[in-house]
């Protein structure tokens, strides 16, 4: 599951968490406790798709490393790795968040995710302006500081040389190149995903996000998982839940709008010209409309 982030990474995991739910797939295994437990979604359960691929956690498992020993750039370079000593994707289907570009400068042409036995990625896409609006609710930065995030070519997160974070540094780059580093590789099948799409056609676009991930796609199930994963139901469940666990510090919501086409409300002519401009060629590819045009 790869996403620039704030471009509905997690409402995508909540929705195959549900589905799951729905089709008896998560309590397969669990207790009868546990099941009884599941007679509606949690959203601050564990959701059903696997660690983030930049979990230092989950990194040092598949690695048989302590990543914290390595620099980012050496760590890079073996990160697409994790799995080769056991099957990553055998016992049974993960799937995993990802907030890198498929490639680093530091990896060279090797992916900084694993592949092997990966069959296929979800890349799930939001147009930059809207980007930038939710990047500045989720870290509480000023717009301009946001596109300019969009626009440097060294971005990422957990940049700090400081190793002990729970999670490893993700590089990004700018937004268009974090697009073109998943929709240009061939190592692995891809289904792209318009976060805008998700929200004009939910039934036809998670149909075919479900069918992708092989999982259960009869159109009751997907009509209720899209029902009970909506906006407004996972915001009445955050402020039920007390919040939501991917919720950072300083963040009032985490699921705050769900809404698209509020860059062209609250950023600025110029801001909007800057990103239309520097990421021309990808929105035109990727079905976004250019101001004037």
């Amino acid at each position: 599951m790869a996403s620039y982030p704030k471009s509905g990474n997690t409402w995508c995991r909540v929705f195959i968490t549900e589905l799951r739910r729905l089709a008896g797939l998560n309590s397969a295994e669990a207790t009868a406790a546990a099941q009884q437990e599941e007679q509606e979604l949690r959203l601050n359960g564990d959701l059903a798709t696997g660690s983030i691929v930049s979990s230092r956690h989950w990194l040092d498992d598949q690695l048989g490393i302590d990543s914290s020993d390595l620099s980012w750039a050496e760590l890079d370079k073996v990160r697409g790795r994790a799995g080769h000593q056991q099957a990553l994707y055998s016992e049974c289907l993960r799937y995993h968040k990802v907030h890198d570009a498929f490639v680093s400068p530091d990896s060279g042409v090797r992916p900084v995710v694993p592949v092997e036995g990966c069959r296929g990625a979800v890349v799930v896409m939001r147009h930059p302006a809207d980007v930038a609006v939710s990047l500045s609710h989720y870290f509480s930065w000023p717009l301009e500081r946001c596109v300019a995030f969009l626009l440097d070519e060294q971005a990422g997160l957990f940049r700090s040389t400081k190793r002990g974070a729970q999670q490893v540094r993700q590089f990004m780059g700018t937004w268009a190149n974090h697009v073109h580093s998943w929709l240009d590789q061939e190592q692995i099948p891809i289904l792209m995903l318009r976060y805008e799409d998700l929200l004009a056609e939910p039934q036809l676009q998670f149909s075919r996000l479900a069918r992708f991930l092989e999982l259960p796609e009869e159109p009751e199930l997907i009509t209720e998982a899209v029902r009970n994963t909506s906006f407004q139901t996972l915001q009445a469940k955050e402020e039920k839940e007390g919040g939501f666990s991917e919720r950072p510090d300083g963040c009032e919501r985490f699921f705050r709008s769900g809404r698209s086409g509020e860059g062209k409300e609250e950023l600025t002519a110029e801001q909007l010209v800057q990103l239309e401009e520097a990421f021309a060629s990808i929105l035109t590819r990727c079905r976004y409309q250019i101001s004037g045009t």
